[in-house]
C-alpha cells in the first residue's frame, strides 16, 4: 500500500489560502468545531449511497475503516488547568493520564486543535478520543486552548481582503506564543506530573498544526518569540503535523540554526486549506513535500504519509488513522533518536476527501462523541 525510502518528486504544489480565501463550503467546514464535523459525519453516512462514484483510475487496495472496536483502556484521568490568562482570557489545558502506566519519567504530547483560528475547542470528544489512546500506551497527554486571532480580528473589524494573510500570520503568532506559555507550564510541573521534560512532543490538526510547524521553527532558531516564551535552554523533541505547514513572513527561507527534531507529517496533495508543497506570495509557505527534501538533504529525520487523492478531510482522518504510525514515529525518531528519513505514499479505492467523509468516518466519528461527554 505504500513504499518506504528516500523522498520522491512532488506530485502536485498545494494551495495556500487560508480558509476566508478558499471555496466558501470548503471553509464552513472547517470552520466547524471537530463535533459539529461529527455530526455532519453522521449525517452524511445516512446518505451514502448517493455519493459520489468510485474513481476509474487504478487504486491500490483500500485502507482499512477506523475500527468501532474500542480497545480496552486503562483507567484515564483528565484533569483541567488554567495555564495563563491573555487580554483577560483565561487559557486552559486538560492533561491526561493513565493511571496504570509503567512508571519512570513518561513523554509528553501536546496537542493543539485545528479550526482556521477562528473555532474549536481543546475538550472535543474526537480530541479526547485521540488523547486517551495514546495517554492509555504511557504519554501524558495535553490538550491546549490558544487564542483565536482570526476570529478576534474579524470580531474587532481589523480584518480586510487587503490584509488577510497578514491577520493569518498575527494569528499564528498568537497560537504559537501560546503554545509556548503552555509548554512552560508543563515543563514547570515535570516533578509533579513525573514527565520527563526532554521528551515533549507537539502536534496538532490543521492550524494547531501549523502552529506546532512553526513553534517548532521558532524554537530551534531561537528567535525573539521563542526566547520570551519558553524555559531557557528548552528543546522540542518532535511535531506530528496533521495537515499543517510552515507559513513564515513573506521572503523568510526555511533554514534551521541548529539541528531540527523529527518532525512526521500528515498530508493530502488535494488540500484545498493548506500547502502541500511550496508557495512564495505574501506569506512564505513550506508544505511537507519542500520540508521533507531540505531536510533531508541536510540529514534530518522525518516521516511524510503522503496521501496523493487525500484532502484537508485529513486534519481530523489522521487523528484515527494513523494512530500507529505515529506511536512508531515518536518510538523510533524519538524516544530511540534512529535517524531516517521515511516517505510512505498511500492510495485508496475510497479516497479520503470530504467528498467521502460520512462514508469513511461517520460512524468513527459518532461512536468517538458517544464515547466522551464534552463538559
Amino acid at each position: 500500500m505504500g513504499t518506504l525510502g528516500r523522498p520522491n518528486q512532488p506530485l502536485t504544489r498545494g494551495p495556500i489560502l487560508p480558509a476566508a480565501l478558499t471555496p466558501l463550503i470548503v471553509g464552513a467546514i472547517m470552520k466547524l468545531p471537530l463535533a459539529a464535523l461529527a455530526a455532519l459525519t453522521v449525517a452524511l453516512s445516512a446518505c451514502a449511497s448517493q455519493g459520489p462514484a468510485p474513481s476509474t483510475r487504478p487504486m491500490a487496495s483500500p485502507s482499512p475503516a477506523p475500527s468501532l472496536q474500542t480497545p480496552a483502556r486503562h483507567a484515564i484521568d483528565r484533569q483541567t488547568f488554567q495555564y495563563a490568562t491573555k487580554g483577560g482570557e483565561k487559557l486552559y489545558l486538560d492533561r491526561y493520564v493513565s493511571r496504570t502506566a509503567p512508571s519512570g519519567k513518561r513523554p509528553v504530547l501536546i496537542f493543539s486543535f485545528g479550526g482556521g483560528w477562528e473555532s474549536g475547542q481543546r475538550y472535543d470528544a474526537i480530541i479526547a478520543d485521540f488523547a486517551e489512546y495514546f495517554a492509555d500506551r504511557g504519554y501524558v497527554v495535553v490538550s491546549i486552548d490558544y487564542r483565536l486571532g482570526i476570529k478576534a480580528a474579524k470580531a474587532s473589524g481589523q480584518m480586510t481582503a487587503a490584509n488577510a494573510l497578514d491577520m493569518y500570520l498575527r494569528a499564528i503568532d498568537l497560537g504559537v506564543e501560546d503554545l509556548f506559555d503552555a509548554t512552560s507550564y508543563v515543563v514547570g510541573q515535570a516533578q509533579a506530573w513525573n514527565i520527563d521534560p526532554t521528551q515533549i512532543v507537539i502536534s496538532g490538526s490543521s492550524a494547531g498544526a501549523t502552529n506546532s510547524l512553526v513553534a517548532t521553527y521558532n524554537q530551534v532558531n531561537q528567535t525573539e518569540l521563542a526566547r520570551a516564551h519558553l524555559p531557557p535552554g528548552f528543546r522540542y523533541a518532535g511535531a506530528i503535523s496533521m495537515a499543517g505547514a510552515f507559513w513564515l513572513p513573506a521572503k523568510t527561507p526555511l533554514t534551521w540554526k541548529s539541528a531540527p527534531p523529527p518532525i512526521q507529517f500528515i498530508h493530502g496533495a488535494k488540500d484545498q486549506l493548506v500547502t502541500y508543497d511550496e508557495q512564495q506570495v505574501a506569506i512564505a509557505a513550506y508544505g511537507p513535500v519542500y520540508a521533507q527534501k531540505q531536510l533531508a538533504a541536510q540529514g534530518y529525520s522525518s516521516w511524510f504519509i503522503d496521501l496523493p487523492q487525500g484532502d484537508h478531510l485529513l486534519s481530523v482522518g489522521a487523528m484515527f488513522d494513523y494512530r500507529d504510525e505515529m506511536d512508531a514515529f515518536m518510538r523510533r525518531m524519538i524516544a530511540q533518536g534512529q535517524q531516517m528519513t521515511i516517505h510512505t505514499v498511500e492510495t485508496d479505492k475510497t479516497p479520503k476527501t470530504f467528498g467521502n467523509l460520512g462514508v469513511i468516518y461517520g460512524a468513527a466519528f459518532k461512536a468517538a462523541k458517544e464515547r466522551h461527554a464534552e463538559p
